[in-house]
C-alpha cells in the first residue's frame, strides 16, 4: 500500500512536539500582571477578498509572517483554512488533511520555542449533544503570497475531549503557550459563561481528555477568545464588546477568572464571532460572519514600551 504523502510531515511535526515536551525552560517572566492597555476606537481596515470566506468564525494572527492572518468558515464548510493579509488579499485556501469539520468555531496561533502551530477547535454544539469534541493541531506554514495551488496541511496532533460536567456549546478557544494550556469558554445565554482548561497534549493522539472547569465568567454570551503571546492576558469576545482577563506570571487562570474583567469597547459588526491579538500582543483584530467579511482593528492608544516586550514562551509542554 502506498504511503500517504502527508505521513512523513505528520511524523516530523509530532517528533518535534514530543521533543519540546522534554526540553527548554524559557526566559524569566515578570512577577506582576501586565498593565492595562488603553485602546483607540476600532476601525475597518479591509474587506476579505476571497468569496469562499462566507462565515469567518475563527481568526488567528500568523506567528511566521507579520500581517498575515488565518480564518475558517463556520459549520457547513469542508475542513480548510484561509490565509489573507492586512489588505484583505487572498493568500489561498488550504485543505486540512486528517480533519473533519463538524462545527469549527474558533482557532488560534501559538509558538513553543521556535516552532509555530495552529489550533483548530471543532467545538460547536448548539444542542449540547456531542459526546466529545475535537481539537486539531498542525504546523503553521509560511505564507507570504498566494500559491498557484495551496498545499494541504496535515493534522499533526488530534485531541478528543469532553467536559467534566457534560456537553457544552462552545465558540471560544485559545492556547496559553507559557502555561501550555488550552482555554475554552462555553457559549450560553444570559450573563454567565463557564471557563474550562485542558493541558496541551503530550502525544499525537489523545482520545479521552477531560476539560476541567476553572471559573464562571459573568459576561454576555461568549463568541471567541484569544491569549496574548506572553500568556498573561486573555480576551473574550461577545456579540458586543470584549472582556480582558489578566494574570501575574505566578498565577493560574483560575485566579485570573475569579476577578472582574476589564471591558474593552469593540466596533460594531454583524455576527462577530472572531478575535485575536496581533503579533505585537497588543493590537486586536476581528472579522465578521457577514460576507464579504470586514477586517477590523482595535489599536493601542500609545506605543508599546520596550521594557514590556513579551517574554519568550518556553518550549517545554510539560514544565
Amino acid at each position: 500500500m502506498k504511503a500517504s504523502p502527508h505521513r512523513g510531515a505528520v511524523r516530523a511535526v509530532a517528533a518535534v512536539w514530543a521533543l519540546l515536551v522534554l526540553t527548554a525552560t524559557g526566559a524569566p517572566k515578570p512577577a506582576s500582571a501586565p498593565a492595562p492597555i488603553a485602546y483607540e476606537g476600532g476601525k475597518e481596515i479591509a474587506r476579505l477578498a476571497n468569496p469562499a470566506i462566507t462565515e469567518s468564525s475563527g481568526l488567528a494572527a500568523s506567528r511566521l509572517a507579520e500581517g498575515v492572518f488565518w480564518t475558517h468558515n463556520d459549520s457547513g464548510d469542508s475542513p480548510r483554512l484561509f490565509a489573507f493579509n492586512r489588505k484583505g488579499e487572498d493568500l489561498g485556501a488550504y485543505p486540512v488533511h486528517g480533519a473533519t469539520a463538524v462545527d469549527w468555531e474558533d482557532m488560534a496561533a501559538f509558538s513553543l520555542g521556535k516552532q509555530h502551530y495552529l489550533l483548530i477547535a471543532d467545538v460547536g454544539d448548539n444542542f449540547a449533544a456531542r459526546k466529545s469534541c475535537t481539537l486539531y493541531f498542525l504546523a503553521e506554514p509560511l505564507v507570504k503570497a498566494r500559491p498557484a495551488k495551496p498545499a494541504a496541511l496535515p493534522v499533526a496532533i488530534r485531541m478528543d475531549f469532553s467536559y467534566e460536567d457534560g456537553p457544552r456549546n462552545c465558540e471560544s478557544a485559545a492556547v496559553d503557550p507559557v502555561r501550555k494550556e488550552i482555554l475554552l469558554v462555553s457559549k450560553t445565554g444570559g450573563n454567565s459563561c463557564k471557563a474550562y482548561l485542558l493541558p496541551l497534549p503530550r502525544q499525537n493522539l489523545v482520545k479521552n481528555a477531560v476539560a476541567r472547569a476553572v471559573g464562571t465568567l459573568t459576561i454576555p454570551t461568549a463568541t471567541a477568545m484569544d491569549v496574548a503571546p506572553d500568556g498573561l492576558r486573555a480576551i473574550v469576545l461577545t456579540y458586543g464588546d470584549a472582556y480582558e482577563y489578566s494574570r501575574a506570571a505566578t498565577e493560574d487562570w483560575k485566579a485570573a477568572f475569579a476577578r472582574a474583567p476589564r471591558k474593552i469597547a469593540m466596533p460594531p459588526r454583524a455576527q462577530g464571532e472572531s478575535i485575536c491579538y496581533g503579533l505585537d500582543g497588543r493590537t486586536l483584530y476581528l472579522t465578521s460572519e457577514q460576507a464579504p467579511s470586514p477586517l477590523l482593528q482595535v489599536s493601542p492608544a500609545t506605543p508599546k514600551p520596550a521594557e514590556n516586550s513579551p517574554a519568550t514562551a518556553p518550549s517545554s509542554i510539560g514544565d
